[in-house]
């Protein structure tokens, strides 16, 4: 297999993984603020912004590893 493909899959596992964990924690904080103040509540411009700002660095990890394992190992 070659080198940056190695990379890309490592990237992409890190990403994917990364993206997951700031979801459950922005969710669980979401659930929290709903019980304090007893009633639903929707993402406020923060969580929203974190997240997005998440999912475009999880979409530029698997692109930086490969070019990092093909600029180490390759």
């Amino acid at each position: 297999m070659p080198i940056w493909l190695d990379g890309l899959l490592a990237g992409a596992g890190l990403a994917i993984a990364l993206i997951v964990f700031e979801y459950l924690a922005i969710t669980r904080e979401v659930a929290e603020r709903s019980k304090r103040v007893a009633k639903k509540v929707d993402w406020d411009s923060n969580q929203k912004s974190r997240m997005r700002g998440m999912i475009n660095f999880g979409l530029m990890l698997p692109i930086g590893g490969a070019i990092g394992a093909w600029w180490v190992w390759g």
